[in-house]
């Protein structure tokens, strides 16, 4: 059987299992329809509900989805007495649809268990951090003067002093950070040159590391806590994020900071306000992504259930793990 008239089977079939599902065949010598009846095929009803729920779902008007159904039933009717849809193909495309509108009722029992609940919500906002509860951020940038692994003390002295000079040879930096607005990105996601950053690596640089490594760079956004103001899960060292932190205008210069890296000294480029979105608020947006999350959990339980009781026949939970839920 081609894939056509496998696909034509299967609707056919499919169409005349919703008919025969919404309304009892009716009694035997009937005369008349009954009132929420619109037409009989055979021994079929065709209900008012169904030709409403068509002429909704295909934005067709009543009399439209009313010849449909009365077609589609026809064409069920004449699929049944041909056998086409004991034909296992036909079973196979059977199954998928019903997968498919056993999944949509996952979705409405999903949309219908209440509204986003405090766990939930508390679950959808750390995925999106970022936009919903985002606190306040600090760009810097800071050299560090790197310690080896078990550093004796007159060496985390040396580079305690070293820091020192560090920090007074950046003071042109400061005085550049103090004359200048934050650089903005035009459309790019990259961070921009900023002429005071640049200046302060140049003139960190240019400090004698006697024996020692010097670092300088421009660093992301992080908070007080030591979380990096990114979608990737990058945290910071907690001594240098309270640092970075403490400083309270572009062009502030930390004290040396003595972190798991070294003693860096920081200046702070930029500070980053915070995006709190009201709890409220926030649920309502979130509620079609938690829907969503609800819906594939009790797929998961669903197959779970089929599997451990073995009621599961002819890859019927392939059908259904294939059907994606989206949000």
């Amino acid at each position: 059987m081609s894939r056509g008239r496998r696909a034509i089977a299967a609707a056919a079939c499919l169409c005349a299992c919703a008919v025969l599902a919404a309304v009892p065949p009716p009694a035997s010598g009937a005369l008349t329809l009954p009132p929420d009846v619109v037409a009989r095929v055979g021994a079929v009803d065709i209900p008012v509900d169904l030709v409403a729920r068509v002429a909704a779902a295909q934005h067709i008007s009543p009399a439209r989805a009313r010849d449909a159904v009365v077609r589609d039933a026809l064409f069920a009717g004449e699929a049944r007495e041909r056998g086409l849809d004991q034909a296992p193909e036909v079973q196979r495309e059977i199954s998928a649809v019903l997968a498919r509108r056993l999944l949509h009722r996952l979705h409405e029992d999903a949309a219908n268990a209440g509204p986003v609940s405090d766990d939930e919500l508390r679950a959808a906002t750390e995925r999106h951090w970022l936009d919903l509860d985002r606190p306040e951020g600090y760009r810097t940038v800071h050299a560090v003067v790197r310690l080896p692994e078990r550093a004796d003390e007159a060496t985390r002295d040396k580079a305690t002093g070293i820091a020192g000079a560090i920090r007074t040879a950046v003071s042109s930096a400061r005085e550049i950070a103090l004359r200048s607005e934050p650089p903005r990105a035009a459309g790019s996601r990259k961070a921009p040159a900023d002429p005071a950053a640049d200046a302060f690596i140049s003139a960190a640089k240019s400090v004698p590391a006697d024996g020692l490594e010097i670092v300088a760079q421009p660093l992301p956004p992080v908070t007080a806590a030591g979380r990096v103001l990114s979608a990737e899960p990058q945290r910071f060292d907690p001594d240098f994020s309270r640092a970075a932190a403490s400083l309270a205008a572009r062009g502030d210069l930390s004290a040396p900071v003595t972190s798991g890296f070294g003693v860096h000294v920081i200046m702070l480029l930029e500070r980053i306000p915070a995006q709190i979105v009201p709890v409220e608020e926030r649920r309502r947006m979130v509620r079609d992504e938690v829907v969503a999350d609800r819906a594939r959990a009790a797929q998961a339980k669903l197959l779970e259930a089929l599997r451990r009781e073995a009621m599961v026949v002819d890859g019927a939970d392939t059908s259904l793990e294939l059907v994606r839920i989206e949000p």
